[in-house]
């Protein structure tokens, strides 16, 4: 097999992931030759303090796409929520391995065990709509104010005091080694995860079919499958990853329970509905699913949205 390069982000997560995934495949192929291509992309550089305001999709992923498209590299590892629904013909997401934690956690120096033991008032860093909109649903109190920035610059808010608190995603600080930071994991019941959160998706060209076939052996197919159901309720809200809606599936007993919500950011909408049916009903539940929430007052929360950043 030729030389395999890995396109990837260069923040500290992603270089975590990318050589996750490269140790993956050496496992499998020892004498392969992996290389890993950081490649910077608009997310990255972009420091406005709400990205669903810019106009782009795919602001972490589109310039690694490219990177494989012209050939500066053969394959890619993406945060899977980072991911928009519909990517290049020339590409496939050819392996989504066992999925980590989906949870979001608490980041605080108070000595709290969950977001209720937070003081009246106190201030929650997070630049995501849908976990402002859950945090306002459970403590309208609180004071939600942006918060950008990798793994480790978030964390150094919380610790200087700059705010009480921040909500962030347990797989990433579990991949960094920086779960000691975890005050407190979020239960499903009142955060939902974005659309794949905790999944990776491998990405590669599909005139490498060598490659191709030597990724797919990494694919985990009860992760593929729920974040598959996930997506699709994200496809069919025609919105991007920013958008205020938590889903999250999983399989037991050859059934697919699907939890799926979506808020406005000022917690005082708040539409959750919960379904399981057989595993080959996953994709039929998810488009009706995401038919309901939609009726039941979601198209106008997207539509306050779409009007907030068109401002």
């Amino acid at each position: 097999m030729k030389p395999i390069r890995i396109a990837s982000r260069p923040s500290k997560l992603a270089l975590a992931q990318t050589h996750m995934t490269r140790d993956a495949l050496l496992a499998l192929c020892p004498d392969a030759d992996i290389s890993v291509v950081p490649i910077s992309t608009t997310g990255d550089r972009d420091k406005s303090e709400f990205l669903y305001k810019s106009q782009s999709q795919g602001l972490f992923t589109s310039e690694v796409e490219a990177a494989l498209l012209d050939g500066r590299a053969d394959m890619a590892v993406h945060s899977l929520k980072d991911l928009p629904t519909q990517g290049p013909e020339a590409l496939i997401v050819a392996a989504m391995p066992k999925r980590e934690s989906p949870h979001d956690v608490l980041i605080t120096a108070h000595r709290v065990s969950d977001i209720q033991g937070l003081p009246s008032g106190a201030s929650i860093g997070t630049s995501s709509l849908r976990r402002i909109a859950q945090i306002k649903q459970a403590r309208p109190d609180l004071h939600c104010v942006p918060l950008r920035g990798n793994v480790e610059t978030r964390l150094a808010k919380v610790a200087s005091g700059q705010v009480d608190a921040a909500v962030m995603a347990n797989a990433g600080l579990n991949r960094l080694g920086l779960s000691d930071h975890i005050a407190a994991v979020l239960p499903l019941s009142d955060f939902l995860p974005a659309p794949g959160q905790g999944a990776l998706a491998i990405q590669a060209r599909k005139d490498l079919p060598d490659l191709v076939a030597l990724i797919a052996r990494l694919d985990d197919p009860d992760t593929r499958l729920c974040v598959e159901t996930e997506r699709l309720i994200l496809a069919a809200m025609h919105g991007g990853c920013s958008i205020p809606l938590g889903v999250y599936a999983s399989v037991e007993n050859g059934h697919i329970t699907v939890q799926a919500m979506i808020g406005d950011p000022q917690g005082q909408t708040n539409i959750q509905r919960t379904q399981t049916v057989p595993l080959d009903q996953a994709f039929e539940c998810a488009q009706a699913m995401a038919k309901d929430l939609l009726n039941a007052g979601g198209r106008e929360i997207l539509e306050t949205i779409r009007a907030d950043k068109d401002k």
